[in-house]
C-alpha cells in the first residue's frame, strides 16, 4: 500500500513540475532582435548583423528563427529551422537553429546560450558572449559569436522563468 501511495505522488509531482516550470512571454506577440556580431568557425572572424524573431505567440513558449547578414562571407552563413526558446531566470537559451557557414566543415546545431537583458531594459535586450554562447559543431571548430541584440520591432518583450 505505501508502495503505491509513493507512486502515485511521484505521478502527481511529474503532472504538476511542467506547469510550474512553464516561461512566460509577455505581451503574446513576435519581437525582433538584430545587431552587430562577431561570427567565427574554422578561421578568421567576422563582423556580422544577426537577427533572431522570438515569436511569443502562445504566451507560456516561445519560438525563434534567425539570420545572419552583412559584408562577405555574412550573407551566406545560412541558419536554419526553427528553434524552442527557454530561459531560467538568467540565460536565454535557444536550442534547435542549424547554422551553416559556407566556407567551413560542419554545421553547428548546440544550443545557443544568451544573457536576457531583463524586463527593465530600454530597449530589451540579448548579449551573446564566448564561450557561453557557442553553438557544437558536426565537425571542425564551434560556432562562436559575441555580440548585443536589442529589440528592434515588436512590443517591449518581458519573460518571466
Amino acid at each position: 500500500m505505501l508502495k503505491n501511495v509513493g507512486i502515485l505522488a511521484g505521478a502527481a509531482a511529474l503532472v504538476i513540475a511542467p506547469a510550474a516550470m512553464a516561461d512566460t512571454y509577455t505581451p503574446a506577440s513576435t519581437s525582433t532582435f538584430s545587431g552587430p556580431v562577431t561570427v567565427q568557425k574554422d578561421g578568421a572572424a567576422y563582423d556580422c548583423t544577426l537577427t533572431v524573431n522570438v515569436d511569443a505567440t502562445a504566451g507560456s513558449s516561445a519560438s525563434a528563427t534567425a539570420s545572419i547578414g552583412g559584408n562577405f562571407p555574412c550573407g551566406f552563413i545560412a541558419v536554419n529551422g526553427t528553434g524552442s526558446v527557454v530561459y531560467d531566470g538568467t540565460y536565454l537559451t535557444i536550442s534547435g537553429l542549424v547554422i551553416d557557414p559556407p566556407l567551413s566543415s560542419g554545421t553547428c546545431t548546440g544550443p545557443i546560450k544568451t544573457v536576457w537583458g531583463g524586463n527593465s531594459a530600454s530597449p530589451r535586450n540579448i548579449t551573446l558572449s564566448v564561450p557561453l554562447s557557442n553553438s557544437s559543431a558536426t565537425s571542425g571548430a564551434d560556432c562562436k559569436m559575441a555580440g548585443t541584440l536589442s529589440q528592434t520591432a515588436g512590443s517591449p518583450l518581458s519573460i518571466t522563468p
